[in-house]
């Protein structure tokens, strides 16, 4: 059986996506997608960089530096985020896989197809939350489909504070994606695949807020 990618259709159907999956001996459209999805990963960050966002350490070298030398700081930081972006969607698909794989009885390639789907939501999150931050100036630790902005209220710890905000409606929904597709998938008992994948879904969010937290650090 052939399976040609197709995006949005499986992410509206995942069960039959990961039906598809388990039969198929050849998969097309695959490393097309991939080059687009980059892409779009990649133009979400030039757009954001272009309005400022996340280059608010900039600030306080406004009044300290020449206009010209200031320009060329924002530009050389907006293609650093942008080049991040290409190397965090690499990741997701890539590295990410290859972490499932270990763990889970999987094809690689099958599960970068799943990996494909995954990063769709997580630009999609990024995209929704892009005018939220360009219009208030809000970072994705205080976003409203977060519990970043709940934890705010309750503690001041910044560690804390970027954990919950990975606890978004965007990452439940990864996780509930990730094992619709993998328990049908493989032969492992579903409650062990729920397991692992929370627990690397976990492992992620704490190596992003610790980046985030020491680049907050780093800044002030």
């Amino acid at each position: 059986m052939v399976y040609y990618v197709h995006l949005f259709k499986g992410m509206r159907e995942p069960s039959i996506l990961s039906y598809q999956m388990e039969k198929a001996e050849e998969i097309r459209g695959l490393w097309k997608r991939v080059v687009i999805l980059l892409l779009i990963s990649m133009l979400l960050s030039a757009i954001a960089s272009y309005y400022g966002v996340g280059l608010g350490f900039l600030a306080k070298e406004i009044t300290g530096i020449p206009q010209q030398e200031l320009e060329a700081k924002k530009l050389i930081a907006g293609i650093g985020k942008i080049i991040w972006a290409a190397g965090f969607g690499a990741f997701v698909l890539f590295g990410w896989s290859l972490i499932l794989w270990a763990l889970i009885d999987l094809q690689y390639k099958k599960l970068v197809v799943i990996q494909l789907f995954v990063l769709v939501i997580l630009l999609l999150e990024k995209a929704i939350l892009l005018p939220f931050s360009i219009s208030l100036g809000i970072g994705s630790e205080f976003s409203p489909f977060a519990l970043g902005v709940v934890a705010k209220y309750i503690t001041s710890n910044l560690i804390v504070i970027h954990l919950l905000s990975h606890l978004s409606i965007f990452k439940i929904w990864v996780i509930v994606f990730q094992y619709i597709c993998m328990k049908r998938m493989s032969e492992k008992n579903p409650k062990i695949i729920l397991l692992l994948i929370i627990c690397v879904n976990l492992f992620f969010w704490v190596v992003s807020t610790l980046l985030s937290y020491l680049k907050i650090e780093s800044l002030l």
